[in-house]
């Protein structure tokens, strides 16, 4: 089989080298070395593994058009688990070195369940607490973990609302899909005690240094998770910068952590909440509407060109990126973690 260098460049500037055959993509290659690199779907279908080709030849597997687009995919970005080099390759990756494990388990723990609580109608509380001596949560705002559902080798992944710390604490926002695993684990077999295996953190959604630029966070739904993450981390980390939260739902028994939000938005100057609901009735005292169109008003009302972090559905990701583009906010300064329900 012929063998080809990979050559993995991060975002520090460091690097790791390791061979890769013409048929295996290089996230596997990386595996089979004790390299891992970020990766979660390995299906093509998540952008986890993204990176730039900035040199040398490849073919690439079949990839979600949601997580490479074919702009994108022209450009020479790829998607590291349907990479299959055809000579020595080097890859720029948007994370750094210290993303990197060289330990199957450098990233697995076990947690316990200590809280399982309804928040919506459609949203469950999961919060777990790190089994063993070492309690620190590493994490950068907005990446998720993979949780196993007990007994089965089945997992899925959920950004957590927490932020760092060294408590072992963990916070989930669940979203309960009809005839999703996790979702039916949720309901009727987990319970306080019980013992769960977790993997991360994972993934590249998170904040960006860009001086003093305001920042908008839009969620769909549970996708205000990873926004309340990096929201939290400013205020943990006093940042300046001026921000909005847009937290859009469809129907007010929807709504969930109304009061954290109200919380958070009289503990910090900077931040303003938005709070949208698109089927929303006379009684309702927030914004009517759907979180886009709120968006699309204060962005026309304001010209602000702030930098944007999304995270929700795929319909209202591509929909927020058509009111950018509507009001000259470029492609660079939005950030973005789409997701689907797991019975999708």
């Amino acid at each position: 089989m012929n063998t080809h260098q990979v050559k993995i460049i991060t975002e520090d500037g460091e690097s790791v080298c390791f061979d890769c055959g013409e048929d295996e993509d290089i996230i596997s290659a990386g595996l089979r070395q004790d390299i891992y690199l970020m990766a979660s779907c390995r299906e093509g279908g998540c952008a986890t593994c993204k990176g730039f080709c900035a040199e040398g030849d490849y073919e690439l597997g079949k990839v979600s058009v949601q997580a490479l687009p074919p702009e994108e995919e022209e450009e020479g970005n790829v998607l590291l688990c349907r990479c299959y080099p055809t000579s020595d390759v080097e890859i720029e990756v948007p994370y750094t070195y210290d993303r990197i494990s060289f330990s199957p388990d450098g990233l697995g723990f076990e947690a316990e369940v200590v809280e399982l609580s309804q928040v919506s109608c459609n949203v469950m509380k999961l919060r777990l607490q790190k089994l063993g001596d070492d309690q620190q949560i590493r994490l950068d705002s907005g990446q998720y973990y993979n949780l196993e559902i007990p007994g089965t080798d089945v997992y899925r992944s959920y950004s957590p609302a927490n932020t760092a710390n060294n408590h072992g604490e963990l916070e989930f926002l669940i979203r309960i899909v009809d005839n999703g695993k996790f979702s039916s684990y949720l309901k009727n077999d987990a319970h306080v005690g019980q013992k769960i295996n977790v993997t991360g953190p994972l993934g590249i959604f998170g904040l960006k240094e860009n001086g003093f630029t305001p920042r908008y966070f839009v969620a769909g739904g549970t996708g205000l998770a990873p926004i309340l993450s990096m929201v939290r981390r400013m205020k943990e980390w006093e940042e300046p910068q001026s921000c909005v939260i847009y937290f859009g739902v469809n129907t007010e028994d929807e709504v969930f952590y109304a009061d954290e939000l109200k919380r958070l938005q009289s503990e910090m100057s900077t931040l303003a909440v938005r709070t949208c609901v698109w089927k929303a009735s006379d009684n309702w005292s927030g914004e009517k509407g759907s979180v886009v169109d709120i968006l699309r008003r204060d962005l026309q009302g304001t010209g602000v060109k702030p930098d944007l972090y999304l995270c929700g559905p795929p319909g209202m990701v591509d929909a927020t990126y058509a009111v950018c583009a509507d009001v000259g906010i470029p492609q660079d300064k939005i950030y973005l973690e789409k997701f689907l329900p797991s019975a999708s």
